[in-house]
């Protein structure tokens, strides 16, 4: 058989939380990572333009925490949902605007929880 075929016995498929029964990442998986991802990327490009538009950034912070309260509900696992948690505490830190959009343009997200927990699953999510 060949190496990129993958086989199941017709009567049972066993799907790993987080991963098909091929090893990657479910669609539930990428869907999850990559929609934190893309709502961080748009979060830095706001912080990042915060001298110029602090009004903006509000907007994209509030549209952004109520987007990942969304998202946080459809965590494929307890190990992303974790992650996520352990990655959003730092929101919770910072209670203006300009502090906040200061720390998200010199934050280094190839430490943040979910960004290690989504590689673990085989996606690369590149914040910034």
């Amino acid at each position: 058989m060949s190496g990129s075929w993958c086989v199941a016995p017709a009567v049972i498929l066993l799907v790993m939380a987080g991963t098909t029964a091929c090893g990657g990442a479910s669609d539930q998986t990428v869907s999850f990572c990559t929609d934190y991802g893309d709502a961080m990327h748009e979060l830095v490009v706001a912080a990042r333009n915060y001298a110029d538009a602090p009004a903006e950034f509000a907007t994209v912070y509030g549209a952004t925490m109520d987007d990942l309260n969304r998202l946080r509900a459809g965590a494929p696992d307890e190990r992303l949902r974790k992650a996520f948690d352990t990655a959003s505490f730092t929101f919770t830190v910072f209670s203006e605007d300009r502090v906040r959009a200061d720390f998200l343009t010199r934050a280094d997200f190839s430490d943040n929880a979910l960004v290690l927990a989504c590689a673990e699953y085989g996606i690369d999510l590149s914040i910034v």
